[in-house]
């Protein structure tokens, strides 16, 4: 427990330098060029998520000059039929592709990894920042990233055909990503997005505004006067539902503050959801040269 007290100062530490600043910086301006080039070459959603995917992998891993501390950030394109999964939508099967890209967040201290976060989201695309939602395909897909039924791997899909009953803890497991000209996204948790939508056939980004995009202190389920009073306030490992740019998603989500936890060491984790993601990234290395 210890060194996970010294995991966290570290990162604290480290999120408030110069380095780190540099870092993300990095990162935003990298993923708002290439989502510019999408909208001036007019590509279509798929094309922009392969590029953010990598531009995400490129940019790679911070690392303190002490070198005791990671914050490694990887995406996974996940898009299209290859992985398909079959639910249940209000009395009928049916199915839909699982999401476009999967964004983790690993924390490691002194070479041993003690958190690591994860979302899976869904892309779309709009010109003037304004998102038609409303159709079957929208509908059964924000279903599926809010509430999470039980699913399965379709056919042929890089999901496995076992069942999934995926926990979503912090509202933030599923998440939409909406590209917006002329090269940005905003980032929502599709369970706050399924609230802001109730009675809307679109979607406006002034709409989350009266969401608020407040952050959400992790419970790590601790009893310790000492990391309690170390996560009062804590730049780091939070928990956000909003990020309304590329800039405002990129420092969140080198902190911490984006999607679920999957792994934290002597904390309690989303144990189901870790497990699938250890399921995919089995099937993926069985099939090293295939593009998902």
């Amino acid at each position: 427990m210890r060194d996970t007290i010294r995991c966290i100062k570290k990162y604290i530490d480290v999120v408030d330098t110069e380095s780190f600043a540099m870092h993300w910086k990095k990162l935003s301006h990298g993923l708002i060029l290439g989502i510019q080039e999408g909208y001036q070459k007019g590509d279509y959603e798929p094309n922009i998520v392969e590029l953010i995917e990598s531009i995400v992998n490129k940019i790679g891993s911070f690392e303190a000059k002490d070198r005791e501390i990671k914050i490694s950030t990887n995406s996974i394109f996940v898009h299209g039929n290859k992985s398909q999964v079959e639910f249940e939508y209000y009395g009928r099967k049916t199915q839909r592709e699982l999401g476009d890209i999967i964004f983790i967040l690993s924390v490691v201290y002194n070479g041993i990894k003690y958190f690591e976060k994860m979302t899976i989201t869904q892309v779309k695309k709009s010109n003037k920042a304004n998102w038609k939602l409303s159709n079957n395909s929208a509908k059964e897909q924000l279903y599926l990233l809010s509430k999470f039924p039980k699913f399965s791997g379709t056919s042929n899909s890089l999901i496995p055909s076992k069942e999934y009953n995926l926990p979503n803890y912090s509202r933030c497991l599923g998440t939409h990503g909406l590209l917006y000209y002329p090269g940005d996204f905003a980032l929502v948790s599709s369970n706050m997005l399924d609230i802001i939508l109730r009675n809307k056939k679109q979607l406006k980004l002034e709409d989350l505004l009266l969401y608020g995009g407040r952050g959400y202190y992790l419970n790590l389920y601790y009893r310790c006067s000492e990391f309690y009073s170390l996560m009062c306030m804590c730049p780091v490992l939070g928990n956000s539902c909003i990020a309304y740019n590329a800039y405002e998603f990129s420092d969140k989500y080198l902190r911490g503050y984006i999607g679920e936890m999957v792994y934290a060491e002597d904390f309690h984790y989303n144990r189901h959801a870790f497990q699938f993601l250890q399921d995919l990234f089995s099937v993926m290395r069985k099939k090293p040269k295939k593009r998902i």
